[in-house]
């Protein structure tokens, strides 16, 4: 099974470079996403690398269903008379 996180040799090989700091670098330039460890070495997620590469597409979202407040039904559960108009109606 492969790991999650791209290692120092995958990194170097991919970016041409050895040191951390230019690995960074490679990476920043190529807008690739990553954290650095305590020793300021680029740890690189394995999708998110794939994605980069272009050899993974991200799965399109389901649209979201909006919903709103039905004023009428609020109105008719609470006791209240009127629903949309009624706080318009009662200052008349």
């Amino acid at each position: 099974m492969e790991d999650a996180i791209l290692s120092p040799a995958e990194l170097q090989a991919l970016s041409g470079y050895k040191l951390a700091g230019k690995i960074c670098a490679w990476l920043d330039a190529n807008q690739i996403r990553y954290i650095c460890n305590a020793r300021g070495w680029p740890l690189v997620s394995r999708a998110v690398m794939l994605l980069a590469l272009g050899e993974q597409h991200l799965p399109l979202a389901e649209p979201v269903q909006l919903r709103s407040i039905n004023l009428d039904r609020l109105a008719s559960l609470t006791g209240r008379k009127g629903g949309h108009g009624a706080a318009k109606d009662a200052g008349s």
